[in-house]
């Protein structure tokens, strides 16, 4: 199933039993927006990025599993920054997609916040792994193992579990009175 066809049955499963997080979504990007961030990362998208943010132009309100808001792309580019210039001295160059390590690499993208300590990225550096989504604590500056193989991966186990009430790896979703979508463990 594709990246929109996922974000699809998510924006539906929300605007159905959790309304006031689906209002908090973002409009779609423009391709404009999305080349934007291709210039400050100085490489081009891999396709499940590029359809993701022209699905999801980001968020308000935590939807992705762990609390994560997604970023909009100008917020992702500016944490690439962020992250570059304060965790930019590591994993080592030539280390594969998904092994984990102290420092940011420039072939991350985060594409979500919890707000606090954390950012989701993809890991874009080549290996079996590329592609795959993996916590990176900015507090700390640690990238941990990947959590799911790809963003394709991700969204289609979140709609899953917004449709079914199930599991999304080791988080369940909630919704609240208000209508707000939370995820638990």
């Amino acid at each position: 199933m594709s990246i929109e066809q996922s974000w699809n049955r998510i924006t539906r499963t929300l605007a159905e039993h959790a309304p006031a997080t689906a209002k908090e979504l973002l409009p779609p990007a423009a391709e404009a927006d999305v080349r934007a961030v291709e210039d400050v990362l100085g490489q081009r998208l891999p396709v499940e990025l590029f359809e993701w943010w022209t699905s999801c132009g980001g968020g308000l309100h935590p939807v992705l599993p762990h609390g994560y808001i997604p970023y909009r792309p100008i917020g992702s580019a500016s944490a690439w920054r962020e992250w570059t210039r304060r965790h930019g001295d590591g994993p080592q160059k030539g280390s594969a997609a998904g092994l984990p390590g102290a420092g940011w690499h420039s072939r991350f993208v985060p594409i979500a916040t919890d707000g606090g300590g954390y950012d989701l990225a993809v890991d874009l550096r080549p290996g079996p792994l590329h592609g795959c989504l993996f916590a990176f604590s900015h507090q700390w500056g640690v990238a941990y193992p990947p959590e799911w193989s790809s963003l394709t991966a991700m969204l289609g186990g979140v709609a899953d579990a917004l449709e079914t009430g199930g599991p999304v790896g080791r988080y369940h979703a909630e919704t609240t009175r208000g209508g707000m979508l939370v995820w638990k463990l």
